[in-house]
């Protein structure tokens, strides 16, 4: 006989059995999180290797070595106490890193990885660290994702890696750094909306932060997309709107907003400098002049090897196979039963997103502030494999019927491939086949079944194969490298063809810059009006950022926005030449009584043989020729005039007690002991003017003035003598990092606890 009853001995028994399900469940979940994680590392560690074996220059070519690698070295080695400088007048008006998002100049998470990258004189060890850590982070993120949707170990491997390894984020991320650093910070993002208690909430935060920051907001966009589509899922799963807002939502949405008030700064110094800057208009006539407006047949049916040849964008650049996405991804969308399958979670965020991302590519190629529609690839390439392995895993159903519109997709790809370059056509084949080959794996894997020893062969294979695809696309490249050495006689020593500017010829540490430049550790105006084909590696002067690890700093640099006034004076390029008329350099500036020039040059000219006729006498005439260097002849001026002060009217200033330095937040640019007559005078300096430029004489505030809005100046009062003039770049968002950082984290970590605290009462 039982001393209690049935139903209470059921009870206490069950009580006891309780809590031994969850910890089995959560034993059962750590053991398939870390063999996924470590089936993905395996995996993504051998195209990583691939890549650094075939081409150890992969993310050091074009902006990432003339723009992004330099500029992220030099903050690093000028930072003070971890913070990098505000600007450096001799970069010109490149050299206002605030201007540019992409250097993440107001950003913590930045400033890590600058910290980071100037700990080492190996650059192409840096640039490799900072493509493998970009490309792991978008993996594990998408492995994230697709583990929290149910998703089983095998497939979510294999979309890990074909994700991470997709042709726009590769091909062209490895020149366009802000790209791989964003985009690795999207599947975070969609985490954190559904990820379980603290890492979901934290997720949230840090990736809100990251993206904000950094420096890509053609990704913005698709976030908000993503959150509508997660709000539309709740929807699904409420039955109404009314339960879509709950605590959980709301401490998530509250993370979002701390890690907006971190990217605050950023925000606000662009928003103030926006007033100054310039950037290219859509076409006045028409609108859209369909440069760089991907071919929607491209977008959709992508494969291994597909040729981007999009409008000649930039050249040949659509010669690499910037289309790619996971290699069973389109195809396996054959095998899902969409009507089923919408109604599960992560359904409809992803194909929202896919959908508009499709849609974007064929927009214009310049509306409002955004450019270049191809870009949206990228976005394309990561949420299709997302989308459909979750509607996958979902709702499967390879009938033979489906089978056989799959098939037929492998053969659509393989024939646009084929259309694309005919003379791959043995690439094009292999990839067919090697598709054709995981395609099959895959219906063996959804047939037997994930838990069963031939599913899970079939589903380790499924990755195998999928792992395989970005080294097709990798040796498809060097094959057409090879056949470009052919042709024209050159050797590339069996480096894939990228078709960016490789730069082979270029060093690959600090002493090989520092070896070749015309200068180390010095400033010098640099006037050219063509890029040299070698990039300027045989005359010492390099083109964009890339003189900055020799620490030489020729007045210009990479720029992706422009001084809107100081454009029209002395109009550079990207890379650093001049594109302005001489008729505009020597052109009055404003009432200084000197050349414009004369006024933005530093007291060294090195000048170009192939300058215009005009500019080689002038500076003839009125500076000093104090040597030839080929190909360029250096000149001096002595007007005495100390550190950036190129034009005074009723000023004097000491060549005494002056300095000039770089702009940070606590302390001036430049310092001069000025003095005046009875009438007061105007100083001008060849610094670029920008909002957020102040001035102090003997400590009292100063206003300032500018040079047709081009450069800074300030008017004097009459009656000084040996006052001490200081000028500073104090932008308003540059005092605001600190308190922004604590205040932001402080929100995420609360909102991160009080998860945890929802978390522990649900269990009770």
């Amino acid at each position: 006989m039982l001393d209690t009853p049935l139903a209470e001995h059921r009870a206490a028994a069950t009580a006891r059995r309780g809590p031994e399900v969850p910890v089995r469940g959560r034993r059962d979940e750590v053991r398939r999180v870390a063999a996924a994680v470590a089936g993905y590392a395996v995996l993504q560690g051998l195209v990583l290797a691939a890549l650094a074996r075939v081409a150890p220059r992969f993310f050091y070519l074009d902006d990432s070595l003339a723009q992004f690698l330099p500029m992220m070295w030099w903050l690093g080695r000028n930072a003070e106490g971890g913070v990098p400088p505000l600007m450096d007048p001799e970069q010109g008006m490149a050299g206002n890193v605030l201007v540019d998002m992409q250097y993440g100049a107001l950003d913590p998470l930045h400033w890590l990885m600058q910290g980071l990258a100037a700990t080492s004189d190996d650059l192409l060890l840096v640039s490799f660290l900072y493509g493998a850590v970009s490309v792991t982070l978008l993996g594990l993120g998408s492995l994230a994702v697709l583990l929290r949707h149910r998703v089983g170990v095998a497939l979510a491997v294999a979309g890990a890696v074909g994700i991470a390894s997709s042709g726009f984020f590769l091909w062209y991320g490895s020149s366009w750094w802000p790209l791989l650093w964003s985009v690795a910070w999207l599947p975070w993002f969609w985490y954190g909306l559904t990820g379980r208690g603290v890492l979901g909430v934290l997720a949230v935060g840090v990736s809100s932060w990251a993206l904000l920051t950094s420096g890509n907001p053609y990704v913005l966009f698709f976030v908000v997309v993503l959150f509508l589509g997660h709000l539309v899922e709740r929807r699904q799963s409420a039955g109404a709107w009314r339960g879509v807002v709950d605590r959980d939502l709301v401490l998530r949405l509250g993370s979002a907003v701390g890690g907006c008030v971190v990217a605050v700064p950023t925000l606000l110094a662009a928003a103030e400098l926006s007033a100054v800057m310039g950037r290219p208009e859509g076409d006045a006539l028409f609108g859209n002049a369909g440069f760089a407006v991907a071919n929607l047949a491209d977008v959709v049916l992508g494969g291994p090897t597909l040729m981007a040849q999009t409008n000649f964008w930039s050249g040949n650049i659509g010669l690499v196979p910037a289309m790619a996405t996971m290699l069973l991804a389109l195809p396996a969308a054959a095998l899902v039963d969409w009507r089923r399958a919408v109604r599960a979670p992560g359904v409809v965020p992803a194909g929202l997103v896919w959908v508009s991302a499709v849609v974007a590519t064929q927009l214009p190629t310049v509306v409002a502030v955004f450019r270049y529609p191809l870009r949206y690839v990228v976005v394309a390439a990561v949420f299709l494999p997302a989308l459909v392995l979750i509607a996958l895993a979902a709702a499967p159903r390879p009938t033979r019927g489906r089978v056989q519109v799959a098939l037929g997709i492998v053969a659509a790809q393989f024939l646009l491939a084929l259309f694309r370059a005919p003379v791959l056509y043995r690439w094009h084949v292999l990839a067919a086949v090697l598709t054709a080959a995981g395609l099959a794996l895959l219906l063996v894997h959804l047939r037997a079944g994930r838990s069963t020893r031939p599913g899970r062969l079939a589903g380790v294979a499924v990755a195998l194969v999928v792992a395989l695809a970005p080294v097709l696309s990798l040796y498809t490249m060097v094959a057409v490298q090879e056949r470009i050495d052919a042709v024209e006689g050159t050797a590339s020593g069996g480096q894939p063809y990228r078709s960016l500017t490789n730069a082979y010829w270029i060093g690959t540490t600090t002493d090989d810059y520092e070896a070749r430049s015309v200068a180390t550790d010095a400033a010098a105006t640099v006037v050219t009006f063509a890029v040299e084909p070698d990039w300027g590696w045989s005359s010492g002067v390099l083109v964009g950022n890339a003189n900055l690890p020799a620490g030489f700093r020729p007045g210009f640099g990479s720029l992706a926005v422009w001084h809107e006034e100081l454009n029209e004076r002395w109009c550079r390029t990207y890379q650093g030449a001049t594109c302005s008329e001489p008729a505009q350099l020597l052109a009055p500036a404003g009432d200084t009584g000197v050349p414009w020039i004369d006024l933005l040059s530093t007291d060294v000219v090195l000048l170009a043989d192939n300058a215009p006729a005009e500019i080689r006498e002038h500076f003839d005439t009125t500076w000093q020729a104090t040597g030839v260097d080929a190909p360029y002849t250096e000149y001096r001026r002595d007007d005495g005039l100390p550190g950036r002060v190129t034009a005074v009217d009723g000023v004097t200033v000491s060549p005494e007690g002056w300095s000039s330095g770089l702009a940070r937040v606590d302390r001036p640019m430049d310092g001069y002991l000025v003095s005046t007559g009875a009438e007061g005078g105007t100083l001008t300096t060849r610094t670029p003017y920008y909002p957020g430029m102040t001035a102090t004489l003997d400590g009292e505030p100063l206003p300032v003035t500018s040079v047709e809005g081009a450069v800074l100046a300030v008017e004097l009062p009459a009656g000084l003598e040996s006052a001490r003039l200081e000028l500073s770049y104090a932008p308003l968002g540059a005092r605001a990092v600190v308190p922004a950082t604590i205040a932001g984290t402080a929100v995420i970590v609360l909102a991160a606890v009080g998860g945890l605290v929802l978390r522990r009462r649900a269990g009770r």
